[in-house]
């Protein structure tokens, strides 16, 4: 099994060192977080802690377990975004459903039971949506060096390089610098609803459905098409999928 990255790899160099931190179940990053950021406040606890009742007061927090292990997983991602300033992130990870290794423990009908939860991507995106986070990245965190072909062969799609990564880590943002500059010239719950349809559409979550509540939002609230572009290049990992979008609302609105 190759580790790839970290959740730390998610932090951009020139991040402020004076951070507000908090760490989840994950005393293995403190070292990591204070050599990134030097003067950053930083505040611990476990993942069954009580969480902190003033909102917007971390700039990033990291909960590895919280799709993993969380009692409520909705329920506490709505809670940690809370907790996030507007320009915050959370990091986490998840087991991926999609693995290899899990699929062929399936095939011989053995599923892995206990208290873990594993996820696909698609299942990933669905829930941060929901639970209002704007933007989403993800980075393989563990990888096999095994063979997908069978799988392939099956019909089991393997874009990048699903199959094989056993540990996807994510980053979810409430907002960023770049989405934050466009903040202006609609309201929050205008940009809340274009993040989470352009990310369904970008995912193929009900993909049909979704791109064609995304034309009539932006016929209705008339956005034009520079405004959509800078916001979809903001929130999309796949430039495919970018192209993809601004041409099927170019085309219809």
């Amino acid at each position: 099994m190759r580790k790839l990255c970290d959740l730390l790899s998610f932090v951009p160099p020139n991040f402020s060192s004076d951070a507000a931190v908090l760490l989840i179940d994950s005393p293995e990053f403190l070292a990591g977080v204070r050599e990134l950021m030097p003067n950053a406040q930083i505040f611990q606890l476990a993942l069954e802690d009580a969480l902190p009742v003033e909102p917007k007061i971390f700039d990033v927090i990291i909960s590895p377990n919280c799709l993993t292990f969380a009692r409520d997983c909705y329920w506490n991602l709505l809670e940690l975004n809370r907790l996030l300033k507007d320009s915050g992130f959370l990091l986490t990870q998840f087991l991926n459903v999609r693995f290899v290794g899990v699929l062929e423990n399936l095939k011989r009908g053995a599923f892995p039971a206990g208290e873990k939860r594993f996820w696909a991507k698609r299942d990933v995106v669905k829930i941060l949506d929901d639970a209002t986070f704007k933007e989403i990245r993800f980075l393989p965190g563990e990888r096999a060096e095994i063979s997908t072909a069978a799988w392939e062969e099956f019909g089991f799609d393997n874009f990048s390089e699903d199959l094989s990564t056993r540990v996807w880590l994510v980053k979810a943002c409430r907002c960023t610098a770049e989405v934050a500059a466009l903040k202006e010239m609609y309201t929050p719950e205008v940009r809340a609803e274009l993040s989470r349809l352009i990310h369904r559409v970008e995912y193929g979550i009900d993909a049909e459905k979704n791109l064609q509540a995304l034309v009539e939002l932006c016929r209705r609230e008339k956005i034009f098409v520079e405004y959509l572009a800078d916001f979809v290049e903001q929130v999309t990992v796949h430039a495919a999928a970018a192209k993809f979008i601004l041409a099927a609302v170019d085309k219809s609105v």
